[in-house]
């Protein structure tokens, strides 16, 4: 029996001895790991902004004197240039002008008066029948009368300026799109009292952060389309860039100039306008192959003679939900792991699913 117990023990041993290497063996066998071949890429980025389309002419109308609101024409209003878009009370006006244009009446009336009595003390001196007293006060008396009549031909001119600051007239075709008062009220020099737009060419307006202001695009033009209607496009060109940001966000204004397609998308409706950067010289890579290495964005990279992976930490300009682009930190050509790196670990052997290399 104790021989019986002896073989048993003896091949229960072998048994387990055998299971022990094979353990060890499979735990020293190379992981697998997917992996992709990294190259250098002209990539360009493309950035949205959202916006507003808006006109290109935008003009807020405002009398330049104080008066009573008597005529205002309704808000979305069609006009031509050269149309009374609104009128202050005239009374006061007009008989200012009245006045003026009887001063220089009067005036002249004193000028014809003065010449003649000028040029008969002229003849009278002549003939040495009055004195040069005389006729030097004539003369000094037609100077105050010509400079009488000068005066109030100014005030004249000024009286009739003053008569047509009290209607304001469109500068240009349009729509009258806001209007800041009402018939009967006074209103000030300088108030807004209508805006008026004009249809012919529209804009696109972003505030845009000050990382993207001095970047070059290419190409140099923005797509816009309505967020309403995605169908409904339009290109465009940067005309004009707010010289100082916006002390609250920090951003800068840029209107950008958007062609005849643009007729479509109506005024106020917001955009999506994108472009895309200048290209650069990145690597593209999958999204699952970055970890991290001492704090620092980094990728497991395949060295082919140790058959064994390293870290390599990289600089990325940019990352999506799907790819990461990297500028430095791999040489062109590098095995890198793209699948399950989290498992991974510096100095691991491991083999190539040629499934998942390229």
């Amino acid at each position: 029996m104790n021989k019986t117990l002896s073989v048993t023990l003896v091949t229960a041993i072998m048994l387990l001895s055998g299971c022990s290497e094979q353990d060890e063996m499979a735990a020293k066998a190379p992981r697998p790991i997917r992996s992709v071949t990294a190259h250098f890429q002209e990539l360009g980025e493309t950035v949205t902004q959202t916006g507003e389309v808006r006109p290109r002419i935008e003009t807020a109308m405002s009398f330049r004197l104080d008066g009573q609101l008597t005529y205002r024409v309704e808000n979305g209003s069609t006009v031509k240039a050269g149309d009374v878009v609104a009128r202050l009370d005239r009374t006061t006006a007009q008989n200012n002008l009245l006045t003026a244009k009887a001063d220089v009446a009067t005036a002249k009336a004193a000028l014809d008066l003065a010449d003649v009595t000028a040029q008969r003390n002229r003849d009278l001196f002549a003939k040495s029948i009055s004195s040069r007293a005389q006729m030097q006060e004539a003369e000094a008396n037609l100077e105050t009368a010509g400079a009488k009549v000068e005066a109030t031909a100014a005030a004249l001119a000024n009286a009739e300026e003053a008569l047509s600051y009290t209607e304001l007239r469109a500068e240009h075709d349009g729509i009258v799109a806001a209007t800041g008062a009402n018939e009967g009220q006074v209103v000030s020099a300088g108030q807004m009292v209508v805006t008026v737009i004009s249809d012919a060419d529209r804009d696109a307006i972003f505030d845009v952060p000050e990382k993207l202001i001095n970047m070059k695009t290419e190409p140099p033009y923005v797509e816009v389309g309505l967020i309403s209607n995605p169908d409904v496009k339009a290109k465009g060109m940067v005309r004009e860039i707010t010289p100082s940001a916006d002390p609250v966000t920090r951003t800068y204004r840029v209107k950008v100039a958007l062609d005849a397609a643009a007729k479509e998308m109506p005024f106020g409706a917001a955009v999506i306008g994108s472009l895309v950067l200048s290209p650069q010289k990145l690597m593209e890579l999958p999204a699952s192959a970055l970890t991290d290495h001492n704090g620092q964005p980094a990728v497991f990279v395949f060295n082919p003679a140790t058959r064994e992976l390293a870290y390599k930490a990289v600089q990325l300009t940019r990352f999506d939900d799907k790819s990461i682009f990297i500028a430095q930190g791999l040489t062109e050509g590098d095995v890198v792991a793209v699948a399950g790196v989290s498992k991974l670990r510096e100095g691991e052997s491991v083999v190539l699913d040629d499934e998942g290399a390229k």
